[in-house]
């Protein structure tokens, strides 16, 4: 990898990414739960940690009024859901039943990465897209023993014979090569793909990666920049966690658009949330927020949002029971205005 000709190609890709994404946004993924049924989890996620200490996995699901009160906030401050995501083990109704409930209460559809599920039995009305966790293209078969490459494509060519828009996920740090880019530019060329999410590693304790380093950030803008290059209009979305904030305005001078990863609740407000902030601000607009709390509060309106109201048809089971849980959402919400409060007021 040469350094100059990285730099290089990221000024290329950032005036690309001028042209056809005026601004940045802020995205986090909706989790469904802490428990996957797959016999063989990835040897990177928490999930691989969390599964021989959970006796019963129904009750690593969160409730129902929860997810939507993460999703009416989410709303409020401009965060569009990157996706509806948990591990594997939901079966299509839950699956339905969810993402109704939440394009109900957002007014406006949704992606799915959910694993490889039969979307034919999804109410598409709601959907705006499927995301493949392909995570890696190297050694596989050692990291995601249980996802076949294979039948994500085979998920996601068949998503896209619906009319959905597609994308994968790619995680940085898993001892990825330079030569593997190429390899991603091919599959995002095969599969026509709408959107890629690139992370970097959290190594998280008890896994092979524990004390691993992740990527580097001129590793991580090679990527980002190189797609961005080969694929002018796609939509590419960075993670980025907490120590590794000051990763997010060379990112988006590679190319990306999007900002997603963050602990949302745990850091609204506080000074790494300010932080974030700045990293955009410094290089592009921004369009929602991190730090305003009577925007959070509901006490005043957000200017500039990425979120477009829609005409969502759900059925009358759905309706019904949003409206039936529709205190217990309120209490939800209140509780997470609390704590972001309380940490936003010790300084976080």
């Amino acid at each position: 990898m040469n350094p100059e000709e990285v730099l290089e190609n990221c000024i290329k890709a950032f005036r690309i990414t001028n042209k056809y994404f005026p601004y940045v946004s802020f995205e986090r993924a909706l989790f469904l739960g802490w428990y996957c049924n797959l016999k063989e989890p990835c040897k990177f996620c928490y999930m691989s940690v969390l599964k021989e200490r959970i006796k019963e996995p129904k009750k690593a699901k969160r409730s129902l009024a929860s997810i939507l009160a993460e999703a009416i906030l989410m709303k409020r401050i401009g965060w569009k859901l990157e996706f509806i995501s948990g591990g594997y083990g939901y079966s299509g109704e839950e699956i339905n039943r969810i993402a109704e409930a939440v394009a109900y209460v957002q007014k406006c559809k949704q992606y799915l990465n959910v694993g490889v599920v039969d979307v034919e039995n999804i109410n598409l009305d709601v959907i705006e897209g499927v995301v493949g966790a392909v995570e890696t293209l190297r050694e596989r078969e050692k990291f995601c023993p249980g996802k076949s490459l294979e039948k994500i494509k085979e998920n996601l060519i068949k998503a896209k014979d619906l009319g959905l828009k597609t994308g994968i996920t790619i995680i940085l740090g898993l001892n990825e090569r330079e030569e593997d880019i190429e390899k991603l530019l091919n599959l995002i060329e095969e599969l026509e793909l709408d959107r890629i999410t690139f992370y970097s590693l959290n190594p998280q304790k008890g896994t092979i990666f524990e004390n691993k380093p992740s990527v580097t950030t001129i590793e991580y803008m090679n990527w980002v920049s190189s797609v961005r290059l080969a694929f002018p209009k796609i939509k590419i979305i960075t993670g980025v966690w907490t120590d590794k904030i000051s990763m997010i305005s060379p990112l988006i001078l590679a190319g990306s658009n999007v900002i997603t990863k963050f602990p949302l609740f745990s850091i609204y407000g506080t000074r790494y949330a300010h932080w974030v902030e700045k990293e955009v601000r410094k290089v592009k607009e921004l369009y929602g927020t991190f730090t305003d709390l009577d925007i959070l509060k509901g006490l005043k309106k957000l200017e500039k949002t990425p979120y477009v109201d829609e005409d969502i048809k759900v059925s009358d089971k759905t309706v019904e029971l949003v409206e039936s849980i529709k205190s217990e959402i309120s209490k939800k919400i209140n509780d997470y205005i609390n704590k972001v409060e309380k940490r936003a007021k010790n300084g976080g």
